[in-house]
């Protein structure tokens, strides 16, 4: 399975960047296919890791939503959303994936340790252009100075948390998240 997710992505990755613009909605669309149909928890994490890397890291968010997902239930998943966030500070930082990953990296900062993020700042995001350490940096102080705020990401997040990586939910607000959770 390993070898076929490497194919896969070289083809993936080949269109991508013949037209960045023009195939990111339908790579995105395949990748998640993908993503969705693994069962078990090793392919998934290699899954996870080799996308990562792929594509500028279009893909990125949707992985992370995934293992941030893992994580609020078992803090070993800690290592995987390292990795991504790794990833995510080396590949091309849109201002898409940028806008994807707030409220998800804003979930996480507000449960992880402090020492986790002190560590996670020092060895990769400190290492990172400085356009990415300022993103960070902006999102760890809103996360210590807004309390109300985080509590509502956090709140949505632990609502979608068990659904594919949706960001049009994400991006409601919170009345109408529960208001379609209580429908459904």
């Amino acid at each position: 399975m390993n070898l076929d997710f490497v194919e896969k992505f070289d083809e993936l990755e080949d269109r991508f960047y013949a037209d960045p613009d023009g195939t990111k909605e339908s790579i995105i669309k395949e990748l998640l296919t993908i993503h969705m149909a693994i069962e078990d928890e090793d392919t998934l994490n290699r899954f996870s890791i080799l996308v990562s890397s792929r594509c500028g890291g279009i893909y990125i968010p949707y992985v992370f939503w995934d293992k941030l997902a893992g994580f609020l239930t078992s803090p070993d998943e800690r290592a995987y959303l390292q990795e991504i966030i790794n990833a995510f500070t080396q590949g091309d930082f849109e201002e898409e994936e940028q806008r994807k990953m707030k409220p998800l990296l804003i979930t996480y900062v507000a449960n992880e340790k402090e020492f986790e993020i002190n560590k996670l700042f020092t060895l990769i995001i400190e290492k990172a252009h400085p356009t990415v350490k300022e993103y960070f940096s902006k999102l760890i102080t809103f996360v210590q100075k807004n309390v109300r705020s985080t509590q509502m990401y956090k709140d949505k997040f632990d609502m979608l948390k068990n659904v594919a990586p949706d960001f049009s939910l994400m991006s409601l607000p919170i009345s109408q998240l529960r208001e379609k959770f209580q429908r459904a």
